[in-house]
């Protein structure tokens, strides 16, 4: 009976040892595994993209300090990036620069650290928007943030919270106005 007794506690023994390895290994797995979806599936540095259209005509530029693609995360980020926005004739119409963004493959666009949303056009009523955070979906040129936000034009200054605008449509939405600065040039 003591060698049964024995031999049951060897087994037991056996048996928890080989679950603790077991538990252990596949937290080991699982850490790895998830250390390998925080490394990009590639890395580009000075990164300049120019895509045209099927009649030859510019139609995105993107250009970025260092860019990171996330594939199984289904992301890319970039570093100091600029995107050069045309209208529908193909124009150059405003220029989006931040410190950082991230863009998802439906072409959300997120902006991130003082983003500046520059007009190419000369003689525009606005001239630039300045706000810490931006999103935006690049085919509708949609733009919304619900944080403080300045916009410069001619002779005036507007501070608010939130905005929602559409390049395409010309048009701005503030949510909150805060105050309205006029100057005399």
């Amino acid at each position: 009976m003591k060698s049964w007794l024995r031999l049951s506690l060897i087994l037991l023994l056996v048996a928890a040892v080989f679950s603790y390895w077991w538990h252990s290994a596949s937290e080991d797995s699982t850490s790895i595994y998830t250390e390998r979806e925080l490394i990009p599936d590639f890395i580009a540095e000075q990164l300049t993209r120019t895509v045209y259209n099927e009649d030859g005509q510019l139609s995105e530029l993107v250009q970025a300090e260092r860019m990171e693609h996330f594939e199984w995360l289904g992301f890319t980020q970039l570093e100091k990036p600029v995107f050069t926005l045309l209208d529908r004739a193909h124009n150059l119409s405003w220029q989006a620069s931040s410190v950082s963004a991230v863009l998802y493959p439906n072409d959300k666009l997120i902006l991130d650290g003082e983003v500046l949303l520059q007009n190419l056009a000369p003689d525009d009523l606005i001239d630039r928007v300045q706000t810490s955070y931006l999103e935006m979906s690049l085919p509708s040129e949609l733009i919304t943030t619900d944080e403080e936000v300045m916009i410069f034009g001619i002779g005036f200054t507007i501070h608010g919270l939130g905005m929602r605008a559409s390049l395409n449509e010309q048009s701005i939405f503030m949510q909150q106005h805060l105050r309205t600065d006029y100057q005399n040039d």
